[in-house]
């Protein structure tokens, strides 16, 4: 007997061209949403243009796009406080406008900052919430202001949603700490039939160190890893630092570079396509992100599908991304415990194509269809 059809209200703050990892997760499952029959989702999402209007995702998929100010292309990666309340007030108002015209089963809130209209409409809809980091009280120590303000308000939208998700452990146990209720663990998934590795004969000859593809801001600690890889290169003349991406430091990381004397081996790519980053990713030797903070990955799930060690710092989903024994983990903000990895992977190459093979291995258990089945089935019940 087919299923019956349900309806959803889908709330994410940014999608591409707009926003980073919490844009790229919204994307990859609304894409394992196309193509399912019994599912009829609305989005509503901000606009690029800084208006209202709407489009066809796909047969099952609309978008509602509302106004968050003026975005020139070299902001589209950092969201201002201004932003974020202007999506608020206006979402709210397209989400009013939907709810008098479609009975949903469930609105499902997808990270920051979408989840006050759930608390305002509970009682027309129930609502659960995905938490992706930047959301939880405590997650980015520069945002200590902000959480103070946030916290009892977060508290009060947790408590009256029907679910609330987390994409990792660490982050489950920091949402712990603002209050104490049942998490459900969705990780992030990764298309591993998009990035796949290549044969060692296929990379660069020069021993290549990436970030992969993440935005070029403060939470990601890139300084360090152009201080350490700078450390590293002077042992190394035959290396090469490869930035893919763009973001508000992009200029100071330049200016760093520049400092270093490290133009000539410090490549910055800008913003590549993901079939660019899945053709140019896998031709790296080594995957390094200093992170201060994060929830679950995506540039690190990226590069565990493209078959490369990992080293990365105990923040986020680090625990469940190193589990397969494929990287080295280290301390934030030490640019001599990257270089010292980074030595170490550089002068071991069976170990370093061990942990790339291990790194593969443990990233086909992850997957966008994975992560959407297990959204699905909260939804149809």
């Amino acid at each position: 007997m087919p299923q019956a059809q349900k309806r959803i209200l889908f709330v994410v703050y940014e999608l591409p061209p707009l926003g980073g990892g919490v844009a790229r997760a919204a994307s990859q499952l609304l894409r394992e949403f196309s193509n399912q029959k019994n599912l009829q989702i609305d989005v509503v999402t901000s606009s690029v243009q800084n208006e209202w209007g709407s489009t066809e995702f796909s047969k099952n998929i609309t978008l509602y796009s509302v106004p968050i100010g003026d975005k020139p292309p070299e902001s589209y990666h950092s969201q201002t406080v201004d932003n974020m309340l202007r999506f608020t007030l206006n979402s709210t108002k397209q989400i009013y406008t939907l709810l008098k015209h479609n009975n949903y089963s469930v609105a499902h809130y997808f990270g920051y900052p979408s989840a006050l209209p759930g608390w305002l409409f509970k009682h027309t809809v129930p609502y659960i919430i995905s938490l992706r980091g930047v959301d939880v009280p405590g997650y980015n120590l520069k945002f200590g202001w902000y959480y103070k303000v946030y916290k009892p308000l977060s508290k009060l939208l947790w408590k009256s949603a029907q679910r609330v998700f987390v994409n990792s452990q660490k982050l489950q146990a920091l949402a712990q700490q603002t209050l104490q209720r049942t998490y459900q663990v969705i990780p992030n998934g990764v298309d591993t039939e998009l990035f796949q590795p290549v044969p060692d004969n296929k990379k660069h000859p020069t021993f290549t160190v990436t970030a992969g593809g993440t935005i070029m801001g403060p939470k990601k600690g890139l300084q360090y890893l152009i201080e350490g890889f700078a450390a590293f290169h002077a042992k190394h003349a035959d290396s090469q630092l490869v930035l893919f991406g763009a973001g508000d430091l992009e200029e100071q990381l330049r200016a760093l570079v520049a400092q270093l004397q490290l133009e000539q081996v410090v490549v910055f790519k800008g913003m590549v396509t993901a079939d660019e980053l899945a053709a140019k990713l896998p031709k790296c030797h080594v995957f390094c992100l200093p992170s201060l903070a994060e929830g679950m990955s995506n540039a690190t799930l990226e590069a565990l599908a493209c078959g490369l060690p990992i080293v990365i710092t105990p923040v986020g989903g680090s625990d469940e991304l190193l589990a397969n024994e494929n990287g080295v983990l280290i301390e934030m903000g030490s640019p001599d415990r990257i270089a010292e990895a980074l030595e170490g992977l550089n002068v071991n190459n069976k170990q370093r194509m061990e942990m790339g093979r291990k790194s593969r291995e443990l990233a086909l258990a992850y997957s966008w269809e994975q992560a959407a089945r297990k959204y699905r089935e909260v939804w149809n019940n």
